[in-house]
């Protein structure tokens, strides 16, 4: 009998230690709702950026030995869709944290959900101000659209002097957001909206648009939108005579846009959130890395969507270093933490949930494109 007891004694050992080793060993799930069909020349670097952090934590051995594993969904530029995919996260997948969406649409038609699941949901790209304060659960990985537009508009007015600003832009949100709020900040320049046109996403004719705004003879030309309808429209600009300075928002933050634009390129300018020649070990170790592994992919390159998606990540693995693998967890190191050694500066978040990046005036950087590549000037 003694013999049985300790043959049941050993065996409900093994049992329990069997099953608190499962549990050990259950991945610790974060979610992702990125652009990944619509917009994916962004959302692919972006995908890039969440998964390096992810490797690179899990390479060193895990949140306190336990793997993290990032589950990727498709925000399809469609709040609708982005809903559906933080909905399906939150209850079936039971994510700790969220990194995106990624347009400031999404973000605001889903972050109420995970408010109400008390999940921490970190936006690495979206710029409305809308998004400033609208829940504790709530983060931004990037400047405020506002943010950008004072820091270059001031800086035009400041460096070259304009009395007008054409404006051409793509007639869809982040575009005709951009129109706004950098021309209502022109104008409070002093400087005056000579001309405005609009495109549509897809288009690659824009001689129509450009000869009108030709005839205002404007002293700079502003066209925001991305890339695939941006860069062409400079190009054209220069071929029907237009030598006006031209200045763009950060969708332009594309190493395609020089080779899509030509000539035309040189001396764009446009306010951005990723300087690659920001000198810290970790992000020359990071910069190595992206192009290393995202050329080896053949995947679209661009590291500013990389590197802002790597440091959302990477500041929610932190926290569950600091204070566990739970979403409160990663709300407190988020509320507490103070100059965050990132890629895109050391970073911080202020009382709204926006970040703060130490080392720039506004946490903007400006680039002008010189010799057909991207270089900080401000």
């Amino acid at each position: 009998m003694a013999r049985l007891f300790q043959t049941v004694a050993i065996l409900s050992a093994v049992l329990f230690l069997g099953v608190g080793l499962g549990q050990a060993a259950d991945p610790i799930k974060i979610g992702s709702v990125l652009r990944l069909s619509i917009g994916a020349e962004h959302g692919i670097p972006a995908k890039r950026g969440v998964q390096m952090a992810v490797d690179e934590i899990n390479a060193a051995g895990g949140i306190n030995g336990r793997q993290v594993q990032v589950i990727f969904e498709d925000e399809k530029d469609s709040p609708k869709d982005a809903g559906n995919a933080v909905q399906k996260l939150l209850n079936v997948d039971k994510v700790v944290a969220l990194v995106g969406p990624m347009t400031s649409g999404a973000t605001l038609a889903t972050y109420k959900n995970a408010d109400e699941a008390k999940v921490v949901l970190i936006t690495p790209t979206a710029t409305s101000p809308k998004i400033s304060g609208a829940s504790p659960y709530l983060y931004r990985g990037c400047s405020r659209i506002d943010t950008q537009s004072k820091a270059l508009t001031e800086y035009v007015a400041n460096t070259y002097k304009p009395k007008t600003v054409a404006i051409l832009y793509s007639n869809e949100p982040y575009g005709k957001g951009c129109a706004e709020v950098f021309g209502a900040d022109f104008e409070k320049l002093g400087i005056k909206i000579a001309a405005k046109e609009s495109f549509n996403r897809g288009d690659r004719d824009f001689k129509v648009q450009l000869t009108k705004i030709r005839e205002a003879k404007p002293d700079i030309l502003f066209i925001p939108g991305y890339t695939p309808e941006t860069a062409p429209a400079a190009a054209q600009a220069r071929q029907l005579g237009m030598n006006q300075r031209i200045v763009g928002v950060y969708g332009d933050m594309d190493p395609e846009y020089p080779q899509l634009a030509g000539k035309a390129a040189e001396g764009h300018l446009i306010a951005g959130e990723y300087d690659e020649d920001y000198d810290t070990p970790k992000n020359k170790k990071f910069r190595e890395t992206y192009y290393k592994v995202a050329k080896e992919a053949k995947e679209p390159l661009n590291i500013m969507f990389a590197a802002l998606t790597y440091d959302a990540t990477s500041l929610v693995l932190e926290g569950m270093k600091k204070n566990g693998p739970t979403s409160e967890g990663v709300k407190k190191f988020l509320d507490e933490v103070k100059d965050f050694d990132g890629v895109t500066g050391k970073l911080s978040f202020d009382k709204t949930g926006d970040i703060k990046r130490s080392g720039t005036a506004s946490g903007v950087y400006l680039f002008e494109i010189k010799n057909g590549k991207y270089v900080q000037v401000k």
